[in-house]
């Protein structure tokens, strides 16, 4: 007997039926945020504790994304001091240290600064970089033991007039530029390395980030600080590192720094992550 073929409307509808694999597109990876960059620098100042290398293990991170979020201004914001006109400008209320809150109750005037802090001038960041580095510009991470960014909560047995700076006897304009000072003995930076040979358009020469808002009748500042955003790409330095750490003691954690290079930076209110203002390289 001959072979039997099928209908060629029953061959139409299997064809109709059949489940045709389409190919998969390409998932992007989320940024880093605070944690998981700080996990990571975590895992480098081990390493240089314990004297290992894990360079090569850390190459993985060059050229990743990150968005990472600095609290700041998590104690109420100063109010301009009353000088007399004929002050110098240093008295008249200029915003000094590199995280600054103000808010006039008067015009309603809420000014927010945010300087960077980590420079060449520091010698530890000095030491980690050769001399095709001309500048560095970034920030150190305030409170870098935490994993999300937030204000730290003062336990209820301490004097509630105790800062968590430590300053209850200063006045707020002092407290202000002070509270947020990072621990010496603990710190975290990122920042950009810029080499001679880099364009100079994405510097900021010591320009701070500054912003002013004019706030309505109803609403004070927030009672939760500010966010400064950093956004951009993980970036190896010359040497070939994205996080250089060093030990100074054998009882005290590693400085670290992180080799990045910011593409946008934006100020946004904690809460409802609403955007104060951005700028873009």
């Amino acid at each position: 007997m001959g072979c039997r073929q099928a209908p060629q409307d029953e061959v139409d509808e299997n064809q109709a039926n059949a489940v045709v694999q389409l190919p998969r597109l390409p998932v992007a990876e989320p940024p880093m945020d605070r944690a998981a960059l700080l996990i990571e620098v975590a895992k480098a100042a081990s390493a240089s504790a314990l004297g290992e290398d894990i360079s090569n293990d850390l190459r993985r991170l060059d050229g990743k994304r990150f968005e990472v979020r600095i609290r700041f201004g998590c104690a109420p914001p100063a109010s301009p001091p009353e000088v007399e006109k004929t002050a110098k400008p240093a008295a008249q209320g200029q915003a000094t240290g590199p995280f600054n809150v103000r808010f006039d109750e008067k015009d309603r005037t809420l000014r927010l600064r945010a300087a960077p802090d980590l420079t060449l001038n520091d010698r530890w960041i000095a030491s980690v970089v050769d001399e095709s580095v001309e500048a560095v510009e970034g920030f150190w991470m305030y409170r870098p033991w935490l994993l999300t960014d937030g204000c730290s909560v003062i336990p209820s047995q301490l004097d509630p007039g105790v800062s968590d700076g430590g300053l209850a006897s200063e006045t707020n304009d002092v407290a202000a530029v002070r509270i947020t000072a990072p621990d010496r003995k603990y710190r975290v930076g990122l920042a950009q390395f810029f080499t001679k040979t880099d364009p100079r358009t994405g510097r900021r020469d010591g320009r701070a980030y500054e912003t002013t808002k004019i706030l309505p009748d109803d609403k004070q500042p927030s009672r939760q600080g500010y966010n400064l955003v950093l956004s951009g790409r993980l970036r190896h330095l010359p040497s070939g590192q994205v996080i250089a750490c060093r030990t100074e003691s054998t009882n005290a954690p590693p400085q670290c720094v992180v080799s990045a290079e910011f593409d946008r930076v934006w100020v946004e209110e904690p809460e409802t992550k609403s955007l104060i203002a951005e700028w873009g390289n």
